[in-house]
C-alpha cells in the first residue's frame, strides 16, 4: 500500500451486561461512518468482539501521522460512541492509554471481498506482553524481526506488532480469513519463539485472546 501506518489505537470497550448485542450492532454501524472518502487518514479500522466470558469489544485503528489520529478522535464514529456511552458501556475508555506505535506490519488485503464489510476476515488474535524492564529493547527487536517469519505465512494476511509508548507493554494484533489460518499461526515460528523466550524477556506469560471480526476498513 502506498501509505504505511506508523501509529494507532487499541481501544477496549466493555459493554454493560445487557448491551453486548447493541454494542456489536453499533460497531457494525460505525463501519458505515468510515465508508468511502470519510476519514481518509484512518488507514485501517477493525471492530472486534473478544472471545471472553464478559462482553468485551475493541476498536483497532491505524494512521500514518498524528493528524489522522486526532481527526478520528473528533470524527463521527467517536462522537456517536461517546453520545451512546451511558447506554452501552460499563466505563469510558481512557483514550491516551490506547495509543500505540507500530513496530512492523503485514497488510495484504484479500482479493474479491471489497464489498464485504469484514473484508473476508473473520477471526483474529490480540496478544499483549509485558517486557522485563531490562529487556524492553530486546522485545522491540524481537517483534520487528518477526516480520519475515509472518511474511512467510500465506494464511496470515494482516499482522501488526505494536508498542505502547512509555510503558513496557507490547502487542501483536492479527486477523485471518479462517480459523485454520489462526491455528496455523499459533503453531508457527513466531509463536514458538515468543513462548520459548518468556522467562528471559517477559514479566509473565503473554495474554492471548481470540477475537471475532465485526467490521473492517482496510
Amino acid at each position: 500500500m502506498s501509505v504505511q501506518p506508523k501509529i494507532g489505537q487499541l481501544v477496549p470497550l466493555k459493554a454493560k451486561p445487557d448491551q453486548g448485542d447493541a454494542l456489536s450492532q453499533f460497531l457494525i454501524t460505525g463501519y458505515g461512518l468510515l465508508a468511502g472518502d470519510q476519514e481518509p487518514e484512518t488507514l485501517q479500522w477493525f471492530a472486534l468482539k473478544y472471545n471472553t466470558p464478559e462482553p468485551n469489544y475493541a476498536i483497532f485503528d491505524t494512521y500514518a501521522a498524528e493528524s489522522g489520529r486526532q481527526a478520528h478522535i473528533s470524527g463521527e464514529v467517536a462522537k456517536a460512541l461517546f453520545a451512546n456511552a451511558d447506554t452501552l458501556l460499563a466505563a469510558l475508555p481512557d483514550l491516551p492509554s490506547t495509543n500505540f506505535n507500530l513496530l512492523a506490519s503485514k497488510i495484504k488485503p484479500l482479493a474479491g471481498v471489497e464489498s464485504d464489510f469484514k473484508k473476508g476476515l473473520t477471526v483474529g488474535l490480540r496478544v499483549l506482553v509485558k517486557a522485563k524492564p531490562e529487556q524492553i529493547d530486546a522485545v522491540r527487536e524481537f517483534l520487528q524481526g518477526a516480520l519475515p517469519l509472518v511474511e512467510a505465512e500465506p494464511d496470515t494476511p494482516v499482522w501488526y506488532a505494536i508498542e505502547f509508548p512509555g510503558t513496557n507493554v507490547f502487542g501483536i494484533v492479527d486477523f485471518f480469513a479462517t480459523q485454520g489460518g489462526l491455528d496455523a499461526h499459533l503453531k508457527g515460528k513466531v509463536a514458538e519463539a515468543l513462548f520459548a523466550n518468556v522467562d528471559k524477556l517477559l514479566v509473565e506469560a503473554p495474554e492471548v485472546i481470540t477475537t471475532e471480526v465485526l467490521a473492517v476498513k482496510i
